[in-house]
């Protein structure tokens, strides 16, 4: 009888830890990926951004930037300002750059119609023994 309780009791005890563990695993799961999720790690490649405003007088700032690690050697980098339209982007103007200095950035303006914008910027680093690219997206904006 006693050796029937024990074996309940232990049983019990196991369940426990192991419910108890299975949490503790889930909790650090899930803030590991939110933590990872904050940003990107690169070789080549140490910051990117880019923006669009547009004016009360329908002139658009575009603005597009990276910045290369020590690693990098090269940069190339393009905004393009689209329009939404019948459900698809098209694109309206677009401006580039290369450079080998530790950055690049666009800064340009442009006069629009009504309608709603975003920037889509392309950025690529290359390296001796690589490269790294990307795209991103501004904020949209309506005029």
């Amino acid at each position: 009888m006693f050796k029937k309780r024990f074996f309940a009791f232990s049983l019990c005890v196991l369940i426990i830890l192991a419910v108890l563990a299975t949490s503790a695993f889930a909790a650090e799961e899930t803030s590991a990926k939110q933590d990872s999720g904050v940003s990107i790690l690169y070789t080549y490649i140490n910051q990117a951004s880019t923006s669009l405003t547009i004016s009360a007088d329908g002139t658009a700032t575009v603005y597009g930037y990276v910045q290369k690690t020590p690693a990098g050697k090269y940069i190339y980098l393009s905004c393009t300002l689209q329009r939404y339209s019948n459900g698809t982007w098209s694109n309206v103007k677009s401006w580039s750059k290369s450079s080998t200095s530790s950055s690049a950035s666009i800064h340009e303006s442009y006069q629009v119609s009504s309608g709603t914008y975003r920037v889509e910027t392309y950025y690529y680093v290359s390296a001796d023994s690589g490269y790294e690219s990307d795209t991103i997206y501004s904020k949209t904006v309506t005029y």
